[in-house]
């Protein structure tokens, strides 16, 4: 019966993960053309690539085994078929961490502390290459906890060379393995700090981190990406900045409690601190991580679970007194489950925009075709956005801007982007720098200087609008 409340929670993950592919208008779009272009190729590209303004500008890919995932992905079972495909890989990460510390005699609160993570993941489950990333993570956690003295240890570094070119996350392998260490230290001493076994994992791990296309400047990228970051992206602001946006509050919420439930769990186990280094220095260094970014959720929300597992087992909570609590979760589970499927869920989320099914939104495949069919030519000024969207469905034209802040020059967005949308006479210069013949315009898009341009050029009589609709407009020069 104690394996009931595992499935139960792994159930509720595998719901929540087949959802609405919320990042069609996004990233995944450009993911899957640079994985055509690297798979049909074979070379990693090192610029820029799809913008006309900065086709050169050096960029470090380092998600580029992601994206022929996604592009074969694609090819062979469609964008509907990722969504299955990711959400059994998300299933499979949460299970390895869920259980990397699950036992039998305590499996029901440690459901509890697996509902907490399954929520405050879900801010992050949709099909993007950081979903590698959680798998890889899941692999560290059940090993170095469950199984760390077995031939399992070694797989660790052919992980980590996988981690590595898959997605901008791979410093957590070596920083899971040096937590782990460090833990091994507090409790063998010199013994642990001068095991053979470890130094060699250790420098297996190492010399995999530097096994990609960039060497040593691709291991040490997660140092420096923030070196020439000029736009400010939705997933990198923390969720206290964001409550002010009215962001869906759930997930934010959650990872408050799940950040409680860690330090009220250290708190009654104190005495075996030293036993619990590793578990400590995980779980604070990704709630910090997670404070400061709501794209590292899910960091937190795996490695929380074999913390707080631990050490509600080392405490002792008693097998006999889990039966209200077991009776309690599974009812819950298949409240939340029904509503997840039926569509309740996401509303009261404040997520209207995703739900339950293998959902792939068709809106600006219309302004696309209209585009085309109209034989509009650029070059083309579109927002930050769209402008992913526009290399995969738009190849033909090369876009004014697109989604990687860091493939572009700082200065692009503070001295040209934001001024061209700011003010008449910076459009007017940069629009003959570069010649633009026509706008493709995200309207969602809630940035002031977005709402202020919108007003702007649509009274602006050089200009006229031929598409407006599916939260898309399309303005083209006028002729004399």
């Amino acid at each position: 019966m104690p394996l009931a409340g595992f499935a139960a929670v792994i159930a509720v993950v595998f719901l929540l993960s087949i959802h609405t592919l919320t990042s069609v208008y996004q990233d995944i779009g450009r993911h899957i053309r640079l994985g055509e272009l690297i798979w049909h190729t074979h070379r990693v590209p090192g610029t820029n690539l799809f913008s006309y303004t900065a086709p050169n500008f050096p960029f470090i890919d380092h998600h580029w085994l992601s994206e022929v995932l996604l592009y074969l992905g694609d090819s062979v079972v469609g964008l509907a078929g990722l969504i299955a495909i990711k959400a059994v890989l998300v299933v499979v990460a949460f299970g390895l961490a869920f259980a990397a510390a699950w036992r039998k005699a305590f499996a029901w609160p440690a459901a509890v502390i697996g509902l907490v993570a399954a929520v405050i993941l879900i801010e992050r489950t949709d099909v993007r290459p950081e979903i590698l990333s959680y798998l890889f993570l899941g692999w560290f956690l059940f090993v170095l906890y469950r199984y760390p003295r077995s031939r399992l240890i070694a797989t660790l570094p052919l992980v980590q060379l996988l981690w590595v070119n898959a997605h901008i996350y791979f410093f957590m392998g070596p920083l899971v393995f040096l937590a782990w260490w460090a833990g091994d230290i507090a409790i063998r001493g010199k013994t642990a700090l001068t095991d053979r076994t470890t130094w060699l994992l250790a420098a297996g791990i190492a010399v995999a981190t530097l096994l990609n296309p960039h060497g040593l400047t691709g291991a040490l990228y997660p140092l420096q990406v923030f070196n020439n970051y000029g736009y400010s992206v939705m997933e990198n602001q923390s969720p206290r900045f964001l409550r002010a946006l009215n962001y869906p509050a759930l997930t934010t919420g959650m990872l408050y409690v799940g950040i409680v439930l860690v330090v009220v769990s250290f708190v009654p186990n104190w005495r075996r601190i030293r036993h619990n280094v590793f578990g400590l220095i995980i779980a604070v260094s990704t709630a910090v991580f997670a404070l400061l970014m709501i794209r590292n959720f899910g960091l937190f929300a795996l490695c929380m679970m074999p913390v707080a597992i631990t050490n509600v087992s080392e405490i002792g909570y008693h097998a006999r007194s889990q039966w209200p609590m077991k009776w309690l979760i599974l009812v819950w589970c298949a409240l939340f489950g029904a509503a997840i499927v039926g569509g309740q869920f996401y509303g009261q989320y404040g997520a209207p925009y995703r739900q339950f099914g293998f959902i792939v939104p068709t809106g600006y495949d219309e302004p696309v075709a209209f585009y085309r069919a109209a034989h509009i030519h650029g070059p083309i000024f579109n927002n930050f956005d769209i402008g992913s969207y526009l290399i995969w469905k738009l190849p033909e034209e090369p876009v004014f801007v697109d989604g990687r802040p860091e493939a572009y020059p700082a200065s692009f967005f503070t001295d040209v982007y934001i001024p061209m949308q700011q003010s008449a006479a910076a459009w007017d210069k940069y629009s003959k720098q570069y010649g633009i013949n026509a706008i493709f315009w995200d309207t969602a898009d809630i940035t002031p200087w977005s709402q202020a341009f919108v007003d702007r050029i649509t009274k602006d009589p050089k200009w006229s609008v031929v598409y407006d609709a599916n939260s898309v407009m399309i303005l083209v020069r006028k002729t004399r």
